[in-house]
């Protein structure tokens, strides 16, 4: 309990969690109580939100919608810069900073793309979660010699993990991008030189 009171701070002052424990310092029971005046006081000391903007629709949910729409786009923005390293800009001619913003552009489309397709099927991570989550999945090279001086070289991928394999079927991809591959190679029969 320890643990959690201290990972979610904001929280826990919330509640008072007592731990019961037997002589033999087992616990047998956990009671959690709620502090509903300490809540009600934080809830009515929070303030207001205001968006300031200059559209004509005084609709407030058409307003926030697009508010968070361009929230989600420069949070995206924000990781794929660091991601690609994307930032800052080193070319010296036109055409090469064009080619790196279109690239930006480009990456941003398809990281639109396949977060539409994830929440259209009830997904709702934001990209940097999507990425620490595909990155549990490894590419495994292992290579050795046989007794005829060969190198043998066999590719696999690692099992995904639980929350991957629902990324993979909500986006009907494979859950393995390809299947074991091995590779042989000769040796070399020219000589050096001497």
């Amino acid at each position: 309990m320890g643990r959690v009171i201290e990972k979610y701070p904001s929280i826990a002052k919330f509640y008072d969690i007592t731990v019961n424990s037997s002589t033999k310092g087992l616990t047998h029971t956990i009671i959690i109580t709620k502090r509903t005046e300490a809540y009600q006081t934080h809830q009515s000391e929070l303030g207001t939100y205001f968006v300031r903007n200059n559209l004509q629709s005084n609709a407030e949910a058409t307003i926030w919608k697009i508010y968070n729409s361009i929230r989600e786009i420069e949070s995206t923005f924000r990781c794929l810069k660091t991601d690609l390293d994307l930032r800052p800009i080193y070319h010296k001619n036109d055409d090469a900073t064009m080619a790196h913003l279109h690239l930006g552009i480009l990456t941003y489309w398809l990281v639109n793309t396949i977060r539409h397709q994830l929440k259209a099927k009830g997904i709702d991570n934001n990209w940097q979660e999507l990425i620490r989550i595909a990155s549990t999945q490894k590419v495994i090279t292992t290579t050795g010699q046989n007794q005829t001086n060969e190198t043998i070289r066999i590719r696999r991928c690692s099992e995904p993990s639980e929350k991957l394999q629902n990324l993979y079927k909500a986006l009907n991809y494979k859950p393995y991008p390809f299947t074991k591959r091995k590779s042989v190679v000769h040796s070399s029969e020219l000589k050096k030189n001497k």
